[in-house]
């Protein structure tokens, strides 16, 4: 028989199919980078969309804290879009340095952005070197800290700095929302424990908790107080041995991986921030930040930690309950044109960051933020119902004898701000910066129970 008969002729589909398969490569990459590489895991295995789940993790939590950067910002930001532009070259190469480090350590990025950074070094896959390599990325982050003590700009000489947490133990992570959008909560005692860590340490510092330090053998650290110790040296270097690998193997580029692609990026999708512009996914090296007026509100809600300890191992409780809150919260934001930007950590509680006004400009965000704080207490009231319902059923008991599960304080303010993406290539974040956002945090900060300040 003749074998060029018999041979596959590449046809125009299938010149199109190929074409199409390196373009939806490259845009699951885009979106992967956004999301933290535990999540695009499991959706790549088994993508699902809009799915809530939870499960406990056992490992060390590092919260990194970035100072000095609000001053080059408020600086920068009388040079307009040049320093804008300028204030994204610096801060990507600050976070594409630390995030490098992290991953180099085996580290797993959860949140970034803003002036902070949350990494999870993961005692299924580190094992018992979880505190040392976590402690180790730490000190070397402290390290690269060196590159920006005196960072030369348009506006002067400013130095940025970082002050560090460590802590080790369990964490609950839950993915909550909807199909609209999921988020990714880190949360627990162990989570507040890292956010009081990294309070304590001074600019410059790594304060690790008791509970690292029982795991670090001839470490090198001074007594703090609460328990915490300032971490000075390690024995030996941790030797880093981690790298990024590659997201997605490319196939034949046919019917059968584009369905497989499509599949994984609808799955993705939701982790993304609402209204995010298409610039940021398809020219995300060149798009830089800009300065534009923004609404930020934080809400401190707490405290899940006391579901979770009535729930004991019960992940899909414990996840719905967290649900209950998160999603009305999520649903009054998105009616007022605001976004959720985060949920990080605080040293009690959770602490929500929602945006109005980017990446989607509003001529009322002020009051769009301010109606939306005012319809979260309603909101509230009726996540409290679901929630006790819940710890009814699961555990046939509520907490403190039937008071509420849940409590928020809510802070508002509003100012021009550094928008945009930060970060790397392998991982980057659309976030907010600068006075106004801590502001914001503080008014929270100061609220009382329930109040809106």
């Amino acid at each position: 028989m003749n074998e060029a008969a018999t041979a596959h002729t590449p046809t125009a589909g299938d010149q199109s199919d190929a074409a199409k398969s390196v373009r939806l490569r490259a845009e699951l990459q885009a979106l992967a980078s956004y999301i933290p590489t535990p999540i695009v895991r499991q959706q790549l295995a088994s993508p699902r969309i809009g799915h809530v789940d939870g499960m406990f993790l056992d490992g060390s939590v590092l919260f990194a804290d970035l100072s000095g950067f609000t001053a080059l910002s408020e600086t920068l930001s009388a040079l307009g879009k040049q320093g804008a532009e300028e204030i994204s070259e610096i801060i990507n190469r600050l976070f594409g340095a630390l995030l490098g480090e992290i991953t180099r350590y085996g580290g797993q990025v959860l949140k970034f952005g803003g002036d902070a950074l949350t990494a999870f070094f993961d005692g299924a896959v580190l094992g018992t070197s979880h505190a040392a390599l976590a402690s180790g990325a730490a000190l070397a982050l402290q390290q690269r800290m060196h590159e920006f003590d005196a960072l030369a700009t348009r506006a002067g000489v400013f130095r940025l700095r970082l002050r560090i947490g460590v802590h080790s133990g369990r964490v609950f992570a839950a993915q909550v929302g909807d199909a609209e959008h999921i988020e990714l909560i880190v949360t627990g005692r162990t989570i507040n424990r890292v956010a009081l860590a990294q309070e304590i340490a001074e600019s410059g510092e790594v304060v690790i908790s008791e509970a690292t330090l029982g795991l670090l053998a001839g470490a090198a650290a001074s007594p703090r107080q609460g328990g915490f110790h300032l971490l000075e040296r390690l024995p030996e270097a941790v030797a880093p041995m981690y790298a990024s690998a590659p997201i997605w193997t490319p196939g034949a580029g046919d019917q059968a991986e584009l369905a497989a692609l499509e599949a994984r990026i609808a799955a993705l999708r939701p982790y993304l921030p609402r209204q995010l512009p298409r610039r940021f996914l398809e020219q995300a090296e060149g798009a830089s930040g800009e300065f534009r007026s923004v609404s930020v509100l934080f809400v401190n809600f707490f405290p899940f930690s006391a579901a979770l300890d009535l729930l004991g191992d019960d992940t899909a409780t414990a996840a719905q309950v967290l649900n209950a809150y998160y999603l009305r919260a999520q649903q009054v934001i998105h009616r007022y044109g605001g976004i959720v930007n985060k949920v990080d950590m605080s040293t009690y509680g959770d602490k929500l960051m929602a945006l109005f006004g980017a990446p989607t400009a509003h001529e009322n965000s002020p009051e769009l933020a301010v109606r939306a704080a005012l319809e979260l207490r309603g909101a509230l009231e009726q996540a409290n119902q679901e929630i006790d319902a819940l710890l009814r059923t699961a555990s046939q008991r509520s907490i403190a004898g039937g008071d509420r599960v849940m409590h928020q304080r809510i802070g508002i303010n509003t100012g021009v701000m550094f928008a945009g993406m930060v970060g790397s290539q392998q991982r980057r974040e659309y976030t907010v910066m600068g006075q106004h956002v801590n502001l914001a945090a503080r008014l929270m900060a100061a609220a009382d129970d329930g109040a809106v300040v």
